[in-house]
C-alpha cells in the first residue's frame, strides 16, 4: 500500500516537474509574457477575462512581441507590422505549416493513410501543402469565379426576394438567419456540387448539419482541458464526436455531410452530363505541372486577381499531379467550415454599420446606380469597380473581423528575424482584432467607421 502511494506520489512529482520545465522555454528566449499557472499556462485567463481583453492587457505591459503558453504549448502573439511582413510573404516558405494548438502535431501516417480529414490545406505540411495549395489556386481565378457567379446570383436573387417580402410587411425582422441561409445556399452549390435550399427551407440538412457543428463554444471545460492537456486529445474528440451525435439525435452531423459530397464527387467522376461550373467541379478538373518550378508568390494571399496563365507559366511539365477524391472531400469541406459562419458574420455586421450610417448606404446605392445605368447590370468585372462598397467592405470587416482573434503558423526551421529568434516548431499567432483596432496604424478614430481611409 505505503509502496503504491509513494510511487503515485513520484509520478505527479515527475509531471509536475515536466510542467513547470515547459513553462520556461519563452523566458530562456528572452520573450516576455504572463505567467502561466502549473495546470493551464495562460488559457483560464483567456477564458475567464475573455481573449479579447487578454490581449489588450499584454500588448500594453508587453509590447509588440508577447509570449503566452496554451496548455504547455508555447505561442508567440505578433503585432509589429514589420515581422508580420516576413512571416506571411518574403519568409513564408519557412512558415507555411499551421500548428495545431489543440493536440499534438498532426500524425504524418494518419496523412500518409488519407484518414478522413487530414487531406485538407489545414491539415497538411510542407511538400503535400505546396501541391494541394497550388493545384487548388488556379480554381480561384477570375474566369472561375465568373463561370460560378450565375450560381451565387441565383441565391442572391433568393435572398432579395424574402428581404423584399419583410420589408412590404413594414416589420421589424432578424436578418441574420437570413444570411446563414444565404451562405449555406452559395457553398453548397459550389463548394459542393448540392443543389440546397436553405433559404426557404430551414430544416435544410445541410444546414441542420452547419449550425449543430459551429455550435461548440471554445469556453467550455473541454475545449479549455482539451488545450491545457494535449495528451489526453483523443479523449477530447471523443467526447465532442458524441455531443454532436446527441444534438443530431442519433447520427454524426460530419458524416452527413461527408456522405453527401461523397456520393456527388462520384456522380460527377463517372457521368460527364453531371459535370457543372462550381468550385468542385475545378477542383476535380485541376491539375498542375512540376512542383519545384512553383513560385512561392502564388502560395500567398495577394492584392488582384489570380491570373491563370501566369500559374500555369510558373511550372514545367515533368510530372502531372491531380486531386484524388478524398482531397476533393476533405477540401470541399474545409472551405465550407471556412466559409460559412465567417461570410454570414461579415455580411450581418456589414449591414449593422450601413443601418447606422445612412449617408455611406445612400453612397453605395449611388455607385451602384450609376454603374448599372452605365453597363446595364452587374457581374463579376463589373462590381469590381464599386470602390466605395470594396472601402466599406474592408472597414466593417476591419472593425467586426469574423476571425477576431488569431491567424497561426508554425515555424519550419530556426530563424532570426532580427527583434526576435524563433526556434523549429514554434508557434506564431497574429492577433487580428489588436492590429485591426491599433491606434499606430489606423490613428485616433480608429473605433470610428470611416470608410476614406481603406
Amino acid at each position: 500500500m505505503w509502496m503504491f502511494i509513494l510511487l503515485a506520489v513520484g509520478v505527479v512529482a515527475l509531471w509536475l516537474l515536466y510542467r513547470k520545465r515547459s513553462f520556461s522555454f519563452l523566458r530562456e528566449h528572452g520573450i516576455p509574457g504572463p505567467e502561466p499557472s502549473l495546470l493551464f499556462g495562460n488559457m483560464l485567463e483567456l477564458v475567464t477575462k475573455t481573449p479579447i481583453k487578454c490581449l489588450d492587457e499584454w500588448f500594453q505591459k508587453y509590447g509588440k512581441i508577447v509570449g503566452y503558453y496554451l496548455g504547455t504549448r508555447p505561442v508567440v502573439l505578433i503585432t509589429d507590422v514589420d515581422l508580420l511582413k516576413r512571416i506571411q510573404v518574403s519568409d513564408f516558405p519557412k512558415f507555411m505549416n499551421r500548428p495545431n494548438l489543440r493536440g499534438p502535431p498532426p500524425d504524418k501516417n494518419a496523412i500518409k493513410k488519407k484518414l478522413p480529414f487530414t487531406q485538407n490545406l489545414l491539415q497538411l505540411r510542407d511538400k503535400r501543402w505546396k501541391e494541394i495549395r497550388s493545384i487548388i489556386t488556379p480554381s480561384f481565378t477570375g474566369s472561375k469565379m465568373k463561370q460560378m457567379a450565375p450560381i451565387m446570383n441565383t441565391a442572391v436573387d433568393s435572398l432579395m426576394s424574402k428581404v423584399e417580402k419583410q420589408c412590404e410587411a413594414g416589420e421589424e425582422f432578424d436578418i441574420y438567419p437570413m444570411f446563414q441561409g444565404l451562405t449555406m445556399d452559395v457553398i453548397g452549390r459550389t463548394a459542393f456540387g448540392i443543389q440546397t435550399d436553405a433559404q426557404n427551407n430551414p430544416n435544410d440538412p445541410l444546414l441542420r448539419s452547419s449550425k449543430i457543428l459551429f455550435s461548440g463554444d471554445i469556453t467550455s471545460p473541454v475545449v479549455v482541458l482539451a488545450t491545457s492537456f494535449r495528451s489526453l486529445n483523443a479523449l477530447w474528440n471523443w467526447l465532442n464526436k458524441i455531443r454532436l451525435i446527441f444534438i443530431n439525435k442519433g447520427t454524426n452531423p460530419f458524416k452527413e455531410l461527408v456522405q453527401s459530397v461523397k456520393f456527388v464527387i462520384s456522380m460527377r467522376r463517372n457521368n460527364k452530363e453531371a459535370r457543372r461550373p462550381d468550385l468542385l467541379q475545378s477542383m476535380i478538373d485541376s491539375e498542375i505541372d512540376d512542383l519545384s518550378k512553383v513560385m512561392p508568390d502564388n502560395l500567398t494571399a495577394k492584392e488582384g486577381d489570380t491570373n491563370e496563365d501566369e500559374l500555369k507559366g510558373s511550372t514545367s511539365s515533368k510530372l502531372i499531379r491531380r486531386m484524388t477524391d478524398t482531397d476533393v472531400l476533405d477540401n470541399s469541406v474545409l472551405f465550407f467550415l471556412a466559409g460559412y459562419e465567417t461570410t454570414s458574420t461579415a455580411l450581418a455586421f456589414t449591414t449593422h454599420l450601413l443601418i447606422h450610417y445612412p449617408d455611406a448606404q445612400e453612397k453605395i446605392r449611388q455607385e451602384v446606380k450609376q454603374l448599372l445605368e452605365a453597363e446595364g447590370e452587374l457581374n463579376y468585372y463589373s462590381v469590381n469597380k464599386l470602390q466605395y462598397l470594396d472601402q466599406v467592405l474592408h472597414e466593417s470587416l476591419r472593425m467586426y473581423p469574423p476571425i477576431y482573434l488569431f491567424v497561426g503558423r508554425e515555424c519550419g526551421e530556426d530563424i532570426d528575424l532580427g527583434k526576435i529568434k524563433l526556434k523549429k516548431g514554434m508557434s506564431v499567432q497574429v492577433p487580428a482584432w489588436s492590429l485591426h483596432t491599433d491606434p499606430e496604424l489606423w490613428g485616433p478614430d480608429v473605433n470610428e467607421f470611416k470608410p476614406e481611409r481603406q
